[in-house]
């Protein structure tokens, strides 16, 4: 009777440890998905910020990747400036339509993502390319704030800061 007591024990927590196993492989598999969907609306900003040849920069394809009430920040001479989305990207938009840019491009060098339910933060190392592929225009941080909203991921806020000759992005930041 004991034996089969012990039997009996031991074949229900190797049950329990087999489920928990399932549910956390089911839980990374929907973090993985996460984390690939963060990815995509932020590179949908980055890949849609491009000037070449006949290409220009899908303003709409950028918007549409933050939320309705979104926010925008960049430190500017020691200053905070907030804008929403519109009101950032048709000011870009004018800029380009009133000077020649031959090339620009910006896009994420490095970046790491941190998951929470139906929130996500991603930090962004981040470099520019303006009329030139040679050298760097501009480098910095970008820190994304996403939220899921009927099972789609959207930009809540954006904020960044560019390298100075005071202010480097260090070699570890990613570590």
């Amino acid at each position: 009777m004991r034996n089969i007591l012990i039997l009996l024990m031991v074949s229900l927590l190797s049950f329990c440890c087999e489920t928990e196993v399932k549910e956390t492989g089911a839980a990374n598999t929907i973090q993985s998905t996460d984390q690939a969907e963060i990815l995509t609306t932020v590179n949908n900003v980055y890949n849609n910020i491009i000037v070449e040849s006949d290409n220009k920069p899908d303003f709409r394809a950028i918007k549409d990747q933050f939320t309705e009430n979104a926010r925008l920040g960049f430190i500017k001479e020691d200053s905070l400036i907030l804008k929403n989305p519109s009101d950032y990207f048709d000011t870009m938009e004018g800029m380009l339509s009133e000077n020649e840019v031959e090339y620009l491009k910006e896009w994420e060098i490095q970046g790491e993502t941190k998951l929470f339910g139906n929130i996500a933060q991603r930090t962004s190392l981040y470099g520019v390319h303006f009329n030139t592929k040679d050298s760097l225009a501009e480098k910095g941080i970008i820190n994304f704030q996403l939220v899921k909203i009927k099972d789609q991921w959207k930009i809540l806020s954006m904020i960044w800061e560019s390298e100075k000759s005071n202010l480097t992005v260090p070699v570890n930041y990613f570590e």
